[in-house]
């Protein structure tokens, strides 16, 4: 009887598992096949499978008239600055608050993440404001600082729980072996720390990416727009193209995905990793 119990339940999990799975996947295999179809074949067969897959017009058209490769190296560009500046202060900041003393230790980190239930849209108009008094509107630069800024609290957060879980034992052995700081940050903190920081960098990648208001607001012209503020632009321009609107969609749907399927195991380690010390 509990064999045969144990078989139902697992059996239910399977069956509700494979349905969530079935009903992430279908967009993505719904733009796949889209992108192969001539915008008669769409109107008439939108659900069935193209005629044939050699028809690549859509791909070239993303190619040759939308100039991909340079809304790719646009966004690849600022999602490596504002990596490297978002790491840079977090990295540090994480270390202090989960193993250094000093003055307002608590109170500080606790303002700092109290900061993550703030919504977005309410720094947009000071933050556009300032930008435009510096005359920085249409550069790489608000958008990255934005972008680093934003990304620093959430980052604090989930690496200094996972820091807190280095022995204290190894940080005082390094600095009795005459390591200062910067060494004892590089040589052993980053190190034991690698997995959070895959993990809080592949979600901000993967948000950046993503993220449509900031350089929409920010990037007026066509040469310094991102992928996403392009896809959305593409549907508003040929809203009847469907197969090349679903291409483009396609298109910058890709990278984020394929960044959680090749590194979920980080994920998954930097995710667990502070809670199993």
């Amino acid at each position: 009887m509990n064999r045969l119990a144990t078989l139902v339940t697992r059996s239910g999990i399977i069956l509700v598992l494979s349905l969530i799975a079935a009903i992430a996947v279908y967009p993505i295999v719904f733009m796949a096949l889209g992108s192969f179809k001539t915008s008669l074949e769409y109107i008439t067969n939108p659900l069935g499978w193209p005629a044939s897959f050699s028809y690549i017009d859509n791909y070239l058209a993303m190619y040759y008239r939308f100039d991909i490769l340079r809304l790719v190296t646009n966004t690849v560009t600022y999602i490596l600055l504002a990596a490297s500046i978002s790491l840079a202060v977090s990295i540090p900041a994480s270390y202090a608050f989960s193993k250094l003393r000093f003055p307002l230790r608590n109170g500080l980190r606790t303002a700092m993440i109290a900061t993550l239930i703030m919504p977005p849209i309410t720094f947009l108009v000071p933050s556009y404001v300032m930008m435009a008094q510096l005359r920085l509107l249409d550069t790489p630069l608000p958008v990255v600082l934005i972008w680093a800024a934003t990304s620093v609290p959430g980052n604090v957060f989930l690496l200094s729980a996972l820091m807190r879980g280095i022995p204290t034992e190894v940080l005082e052995a390094a600095r009795i072996d005459g390591a200062g700081y910067f060494q004892t940050l590089g040589r052993m903190v980053i190190p034991l720390s690698l997995p959070g920081i895959v993990t809080v960098l592949i979600f901000n990648v993967t948000g950046w990416w993503n993220d449509l208001l900031i350089p929409l607001v920010f990037l007026q012209s066509q040469e310094s727009q991102t992928v996403t503020v392009a896809a959305a632009l593409l549907g508003s321009r040929f809203g009847m193209d469907f197969p090349l609107v679903i291409t483009g969609l396609l298109l910058a749907s890709l990278p984020p995905i394929l960044a959680y399927v090749l590194l979920q195991n980080y994920i998954r380690r930097g995710l667990v990793i502070g809670a199993l010390k």
